[in-house]
């Protein structure tokens, strides 16, 4: 290996399982690739205190070699790109060109074991077996491991993982849900019971459960049966105890979780969630159980964040598709969870969701208000009870305030499913005024479709639409420069996203059979084209023709002079790119999201004044969305004047107080 080769340097900032997942990746990448790897153990903002002192688990020979000091690691990530940049590749080719050229590559991926499209997971997955025994762990930890072996591989052990601890009672994980990470103890119970005769280990961050566990089945293994660990720091037990995992046959944990995920990998396995190890009728009795344990009062539960927590999971099932209508059951529960003084910020938001589905629009607002105001919410949950607020105005018939709703949910979190739900209900019910939103083509946006969400989701889809909801998108891949959210901006290097936009496209005819819906209308010609030119398949200036042929098509529509104006900036014409951006304004004269849209063109092509004027008429215009309000105080702070910065910074927060960005910028400027 060249000595100026780049390097693969990864880093983590939770917990022990996402963290050795990632190293046992890097071990596999920088074996594949010809290099080696490092290890950013400190990254900013990591949130694992028992993890400080790595010493405890690696010799230091091998610490010296593969770890990085500060300084270290900001010299190699100074041109490092991340590994998801290279992950809609077609070839290794820029990749290895990239390392050739002594850039780095950092690796943050620590659920899953990462294949390129040119991969063959499944041939990669069996090789992290051997790559746990390359990390340099001390003695001590290599003798307790050689117990684990010795007493669990081979002999049919199942290893379940339970999760609780800090995501039930730690701030401020306890405050939003964690569905894909907590399962009822009625399903660990319902496998065990079906596997009486068979060997068993429980692994839990709450030792209480693994003892009440063992009450109930007393042939229940649990970690002191393999090797005391008691008077070991966190961090050792930890790794001890998913390494023992690791040596069962099969490992059966919640839908997400780095630790037992990472048991899995260590053994080259896959883990199993309870789908995969119960029937339907299992799982559905187990559930059942669960809401009887909550009906019984909270003596059954560790405490009352213990019970919000299962509560929320339980909620799925009781939504389920044809189930009968439980939400009055359901609003009993989190009442009397509430009356016994469960604080989760979440409780508030679920609760107005059981009354938005029993059509008490008044209740549902003031359990929204409540959720709103606590200060502890998270910011995905806020822009979920944004969108449900959106909905329940837009059924009063309230349309400007519930786009205006609808909104600063979808730029604050377009990506939530449940900002999805809730913005195709007011779309398919003609509940939105198009004016306070941005220019878009509603006629095909209403048509652009994508499949029923299937994770991380609060509502119960088909209560709130009957069709399946539409694919937003489309309106980022116009005006991502007016979303908050990193991953939503990122839309046109995402090649999944851009094929599933294409594939609405292509079914747009089942749900709008006219002339407008055929491969010959401008609006198909004009998203189709600009789809291709975002995936590789034809040149922006080959894309000019057909977007001119479109604007001749539909002269007064600004939307595509905007497109037409990229197109040409794309093909490196400025000149046209600024004249086509003159007139979609001119096609729409003091329309803020033009005016902001122009601003931005102009700083890019470095008409730096020209653009700071747009961007400050467009947050003087519109006063509704947080990204213009942000970009105009944020120029004013970089110019110095702080006293007008504030008061763009200022309406930023408020319109998204869960965005710390602004906050932060707001102190700088003396608010």
């Amino acid at each position: 290996m060249s000595a100026a080769k780049g390097v693969f340097v990864g880093q983590r900032k939770d917990r022990m399982g996402a963290r050795l997942l990632m190293m046992l990746t890097c071990i596999r990448l920088a074996e594949d690739f010809g290099t080696t790897y490092r290890v950013n153990w400190f990254p900013q903002g990591a949130d694992a205190p028992e993890l400080d002192h790595p010493k405890e688990l690696f010799a230091q020979d091998w610490l010296d070699e593969h770890f990085l000091t500060p300084k270290e690691f900001g010299a190699l990530s100074q041109n490092a790109l991340p590994i998801w940049s290279f992950q809609s590749d077609t070839s290794p080719d820029r990749l290895i060109a990239h390392l050739n050229a002594g850039r780095s590559v950092l690796v943050e991926e620590g659920f899953e074991v990462l294949a390129f499209p040119w991969e063959d997971v499944e041939t990669i997955r069996p090789r992290y077996r051997d790559f746990i025994h390359r990390v340099g762990f001390t003695e001590e930890i290599r003798e307790i491991m050689d117990c684990a072996d010795a007493r669990l591989s081979g002999q049919g052990v199942s290893a379940y993982h339970i999760r609780r601890g800090d995501i039930l009672n730690g701030l401020p994980w306890k405050h939003t849900t964690w569905p894909a990470k907590i399962e009822p103890e009625e399903l660990y119970e319902a496998h065990l019971a079906k596997n009486a005769d068979k060997a068993a280990i429980m692994f839990s961050d709450q030792p209480e459960l693994v003892f009440r566990f063992q009450k109930k089945f007393p042939h229940l293994l649990q970690m002191s049966d393999i090797a005391d660990v008691s008077g070991m720091t966190r961090a050792k037990r930890d790794f001890l105890e998913l390494y023992t995992m690791s040596r069962a046959d099969q490992v059966i944990a919640p839908v997400i979780s780095a630790f037992s995920m990472a048991a899995a990998r260590i053994s080259g396995q896959q883990r199993k969630v309870f789908r995969d190890v119960l029937t339907e009728e299992e799982i559905s009795q187990a559930n059942e159980r669960a809401i009887q344990r909550l009906q019984a009062g909270l003596n059954g539960f560790l405490n009352t964040s213990e019970a919000a927590h299962i509560y929320a999971k339980v909620l799925t099932h009781m939504n389920r598709l044809h189930s009968d209508d439980r939400h009055e059951e359901a609003s009993d529960i989190a009442s009397r969870l509430q009356d016994e003084g469960a604080d989760n910020a979440f409780l508030p938001l679920l609760q107005a969701l059981n009354s938005f589905y029993a059509n008490k629009w008044e209740e549902a607002a003031e359990m929204v208000e409540m959720a709103l105001l606590d200060p502890n919410i998270w910011p995905e949950d806020h822009a979920v009870a944004r969108a449900l607020r959106a909905a329940v105005l837009g059924t009063q018939k309230k349309r400007w305030m519930a786009t205006r709703e609808f909104s600063l949910a979808f730029w604050a979190k377009p990506l939530r499913p449940d900002v999805t739900i809730f913005g195709s209900r007011l779309l398919f019910r003609d509940q939105l005024a198009f004016r306070a939103l941005p220019p878009i083509d509603w006629a095909v946006q209403k048509s652009i479709r994508r499949s029923w969400f299937s994770f991380n989701t609060h509502v119960a889809q088909l209560k709130v639409i009957a069709r399946r909801p539409c694919n937003f998108d489309l309106i980022l891949l116009d005006w991502s420069i007016l979303s908050l959210d990193e991953r939503a901006r990122r839309l046109t290097g995402n090649k999944e996203r851009l094929l599933l936009l294409q594939d609405g496209l292509e079914a747009m005819k089942n749900f709008l059979p006219n002339a407008e819906s055929t491969e010959q209308s401008p609006e198909h010609k004009s998203l189709a084209t600009i789809l291709n030119v975002h995936l590789g398949r034809i040149r922006s200036e080959l894309a000019i023709d057909v977007a001119q042929w479109v604007c001749a098509q539909r002269p007064d529509n600004p939307l595509y002079l905007k497109r037409l104006s990229e197109l040409y900036e794309a093909a490196g014409d400025n000149s046209r790119a600024r004249l086509a951006m003159a007139d979609a304004l001119a096609s729409d004269p003091g329309n803020p999201f033009l005016i902001f849209a122009m601003g931005c063109f102009l700083e890019r092509i470095g008409a730096v004044e020209q653009a700071h004027q747009q961007v400050l008429e467009a947050a003087d215009i519109d006063d509704n969305t947080a990204a213009i309000q942000g970009a105009a105080g944020q120029l004013l702070l970089r110019q110095g004047e702080k006293a007008k910065a504030r008061k763009y910074l200022a309406r930023a927060q408020d319109l998204c107080p869960k965005f710390k960005r602004f906050s932060n910028q707001l102190k700088r400027a003396g608010g």
